[in-house]
């Protein structure tokens, strides 16, 4: 009851004050005062008809704003009572002569940030109010860290594009680009969550605006392998449709209408209000050589892949990937793509756009870009022969990575780095009671022959190329290029260099045709052969790392072309008597 009177004080108080304070003489006016709410803060905004000048005074418990010469019309209430998260209510008081008082009731731990911004589109003039909750936000970015340092699943993080302030495309019949996006990426989150071996998260999950600065600082936090932002295209021509994917340029666009999109986009962050000291600094260089044609090239292959499958579900408009300097790109070190998935401008596409059978087509199609593209991380498999072998292998040995091109600079050094004690190990795996004999070699753990010496060759970097390329053309990883050269992550990768990479030993030769003469021999000859089958996550490096051999072989032997994931309870034959 208490609460209840004392609002009603100052309703009170604003009727008799402001009824004498609201000059007509008064330059400016507040349009409106609106709110959004995220995670970790709440916005208001506050719209007024002109630029004006404004004093703001920090209280323990809340906020004054002082605008001078505004005036606020009947259809503005004087009090609003929010109840969110950083803000319980904001009230409206005449300030003599002729100006207002906005006050802003907050927590005591909140922190406040006060801005203008100025017109843009169909934006007025704009004082911004972003109230955070610090403990929350250092909670939440904490619990994305935590996910990286411990996950066991692919991360793919979705952007669903525009939010708050910043609707995007505005179809015909009112359908907004930032509510058909969001219900999209939830789809594609739960699609994803709903198969094992990957994790989904979203950079908004309502309607708020993030800052391109945010959606990629949340990228990164969470250590994706994999960026995907979500948009619904628009232009003057009604009749144009069908969907398109685009990846980054760090020069130009490939096409003009690439080249128009990404000015559209890039204005997201005037839109939704982000102060320009948050913006990123399109002056600063990104990560160029090998992290940026690495990871675009990457991207290219994950864009094209979509373009497959969206092509089941709708029109394509550019049949390849197109290129153009997006800021939400802007990620060297993970795989990035922006998908926009159909126009919104287009009178049937925007009818297709709101429903709610399109949109999970459209998740679907991504969704299954994402399982090509991104197999699942590998789990240890186990030897149907000897199972009690096998679990103590497990405990000794670390787990090796997939034997496949790297999807991120950041993850093709960790998985790099697993699999360089694989491949560069010349001790086949024993059973216990022969641990002291003399180690075999990795190509032919059953000849009795020295440990294969390394021989080193070297290759001449041509154009395009990448460590990740060159580590899986020639079967080896990435960390052992870095070893072999004296190299970091952050050297140049000029064509024309000569790279030192390892070669086959004499022995690795001679065990090698021994197993290509054993697979041109009958059927029958392989009966005598060891025989695994494969558990979920099994792959071929990690087999042939524990047992002595080479992915290479696997493949040969088995018949199998991509070095993949494998299915569960697959029979492989091994080499060996």
């Amino acid at each position: 009851m208490s609460h209840i009177k004392k609002i009603f004080c100052m309703l009170v108080v604003w009727v008799f004050g402001l009824g004498g304070a609201a000059s007509v003489l008064a330059s400016n006016e507040i349009l409106n005062v609106r709110h959004w709410v995220a995670p970790d803060h709440t916005r208001v905004v506050i719209d007024t008809s002109e630029d004006c000048e404004f004093t703001v005074e920090k209280e323990r418990r809340g906020l004054s704003i002082d605008l001078d010469e505004t005036a606020l019309p009947s259809h503005v209430p004087a009090v609003m009572l929010l109840n969110k998260p950083g803000v319980d209510r904001v009230m409206i008081v005449a300030l003599p002569p002729t100006g207002l008082r906005v006050s802003l009731s907050m927590p005591e731990h909140a922190q406040a940030t006060v801005f203008k911004l100025n017109k843009v589109e169909d934006k007025p003039f704009r004082i911004v109010i972003d109230i955070v909750l610090p403990e929350i936000a250092r909670k939440e970015s904490e619990a994305r860290q935590r996910i990286k340092i411990t996950r066991k699943d692919r991360i793919v993080v979705i952007d669903p594009g525009h939010g708050g302030d910043a609707p995007g495309a505005v179809g015909k019949r009112g359908t907004l680009e930032k509510d058909v996006v969001l219900a999209i990426a939830k789809k594609l989150q739960g699609m994803l969550n709903a198969k094992e071996g990957y994790r989904a998260f979203l950079t908004r999950i309502d309607d708020y605006y993030v800052s391109f600065q945010k959606r990629l600082q949340i990228a990164r936090e969470y250590g994706a392998n994999l960026f995907v932002s979500i948009h619904a295209d628009a232009i003057r021509n009604r009749n144009v449709r069908g969907g398109s994917v685009y990846c980054l340029s760090t020069s130009g666009a490939s096409s003009e209408a690439a080249r128009i999109l990404a000015q559209y986009e890039n204005l997201a962050d005037v839109v939704g209000g982000v102060p320009e000291s948050e913006g990123i600094d399109d002056s600063s260089p990104i990560i160029l050589d090998m992290f940026q044609n690495h990871t675009i090239n990457q991207s290219k292959i994950f864009g094209n892949t979509v373009l497959k499958h969206l092509g089941d579900v709708n029109e394509i408009k550019f049949t390849s990937v197109q290129e153009a300097p997006f800021r939400v790109l802007k990620l060297p070190e993970i795989p990035s793509v922006l998908i926009e998935t159909a126009y919104i401008s287009n009178e049937k596409e925007e009818k297709l756009l709101r429903s709610d059978q399109f949109r999970a087509q459209v998740a679907s199609a991504m969704a299954k870009s994402v399982f090509e593209f991104l197999p699942p991380l590998p789990l240890v498999a186990e030897v149907v022969s000897d199972p009690k072998e096998t679990e103590k292998t497990q405990e000794k040995q670390k787990e090796p990575s997939v034997a496949k091109e790297p999807t991120g600079i950041k993850e093709s050094l960790a998985a790099a780095e697993g699999a360089t004690v694989a491949k560069t190990s010349n001790e086949a795996v024993q059973p216990p009671e022969k641990k002291k004999e003399p180690p075999t070699s990795i190509e032919s753990p059953g000849l009795k022959e020295a440990p294969a010496r390394e021989e080193i060759l070297t290759y001449r970097v041509r154009r395009g190329d990448t460590l990740g390329k060159i580590a899986y053309r020639h079967n080896t990883t990435i960390a052992v290029l870095l070893r072999l050269n004296k190299m970091k992550l952050s050297d140049r990768l000029l064509a024309g260099r000569l790279l030192k990479i390892p070669g086959v030993s004499t022995a690795q030769e001679r065990g090698e045709k021994q197993k290509m003469a054993e697979r041109k021999s009958p059927p029958a000859a392989a009966s005598g052969k060891t025989v695994y089958r494969v558990k979920r996550g099994d792959t071929l490096s990690g087999i042939a790392a524990r047992h002595g051999t080479t992915t290479r072989v696997l493949m040969e032997l088995n018949r199998i072309k991509r070095p993949d994931l494998l299915y569960v309870d697959r029979k492989l034959i091994l080499p060996g008597a």
